[in-house]
């Protein structure tokens, strides 16, 4: 028996691959897009990877490549799966076109599995055990709220007003699991950075698109410049930094997003019309685990700042009670 990692955007498609495998012996891990899996993929360590190539927030190729970059995954092999693509991908194992026979699939599986190396674990500082050992307990749970909201997503109001405020928290509950791995590898100076030179813009506006999905109606207003600007980054990483900001900065009501360049540096300013923050909560804003009721957005501005602190950058606050807030990221500029 061997952990099997699917990954597909389309509910039905990873219900149907995630059956047809578990049916072969083996146990699922499922994700519903690239980002999500290459997250379950740090935390389960798969023996074998299923991905369909056209999804959200990061494609199947894209996470191929991003696998193939990972130290403990780099041998893990993929199947990709896709309706458009006439070949695979160099990183990938093996590529089948849909749609295929299931009998194919079910025959790729056992061949590819067969061939599959043994999973090396990664060596984990006790700290990190137990973020893992957190994490993979809340996905059990978590995996099976959603299966009963989306049993109960057709239902007349009230009821489809108290099934949409549950999905809420359970996204809250998906954010704190992953934040709280991310945290903890952050701590023991295990996340690594694979900075690419090239624009910003197109990074920060795949970002404001996943934040205007995440709060449909919720006004974005965004100034960027016209020209390129340049920097190195890691574009995964720094995705993360604005995905928190911007969803933050939703649950407030409104966004407002600034890119601003200079010779020297690069800032993006993100700011929303809430309530503001007391000025004595100010100074522990970044710490990982404040004083106070626990909260999933603490702990995601925690990773935010020691992400940007990773590119050479700073991540700051600033507030007025009834004033909202405003977040800001300055990141040094490639010369």
């Amino acid at each position: 028996m061997s952990l099997v990692l699917v990954a597909d955007d389309e509910p039905a498609v990873l219900e149907v691959l995630s059956q047809v495998i578990e049916d072969l012996g083996h146990d699922v891990v499922r994700a519903r897009d690239g980002q999500e899996a290459l997250a379950l993929a740090r935390l389960h360590r798969p023996r074998l990877v299923v991905t369909d190539h056209m999804m959200p927030r990061m494609s199947g190729m894209e996470l191929c490549s991003r696998l193939k970059q990972e130290p403990g995954l780099r041998e893990v092999p993929i199947i990709l799966l896709s309706a458009v693509l006439q070949q695979g991908s160099p990183d990938a194992a093996a590529f089948l076109n849909k749609p295929f026979e299931i009998t194919d699939f079910e025959t790729l599986i056992h061949d590819v599995l067969e061939k599959a190396p043994p999973v090396q674990p990664e060596p984990a500082t006790p700290v990190e055990a137990l973020g893992r050992w957190v994490a993979r307990s809340l996905q059990g749970p978590l995996e099976a709220a959603r299966d009963q909201l989306r049993a109960l997503g057709d239902l007349p109001p009230p009821g489809k007003g108290a099934v949409e405020a549950l999905g809420a928290q359970l996204q809250s509950l998906e954010r704190m699991g992953r934040y709280l791995q991310d945290a903890v590898r952050l701590s023991a100076g295990s996340v690594t950075l694979r900075p690419v030179e090239g624009d910003l813009r197109p990074h920060l506006e795949a970002s404001i698109a996943r934040c205007r999905t995440l709060g449909p109606g919720v006004p974005v207003e965004v100034t960027v410049p016209a020209e390129a600007v340049g920097l190195k980054f890691d574009p995964e990483r720094l995705g993360q930094v604005f995905d928190v900001l911007l969803s933050n900065a939703a649950r407030q009501g409104g966004v407002r997003v600034e890119l601003q360049a200079s010779a020297e540096e690069v800032r993006v300013r993100v700011s929303d019309p809430g309530p503001g923050i007391p000025e004595a909560e100010l100074p522990g804003l970044f710490q990982p685990f404040p004083e106070g009721p626990a909260q999933g957005e603490a702990l995601g501005l925690y990773v935010a700042s020691e992400l940007a602190k990773l590119h050479g950058g700073a991540l700051s606050a600033e507030s007025r009670p009834g004033q909202g807030a405003t977040f800001s990221v300055s990141l040094p500029r490639v010369a």
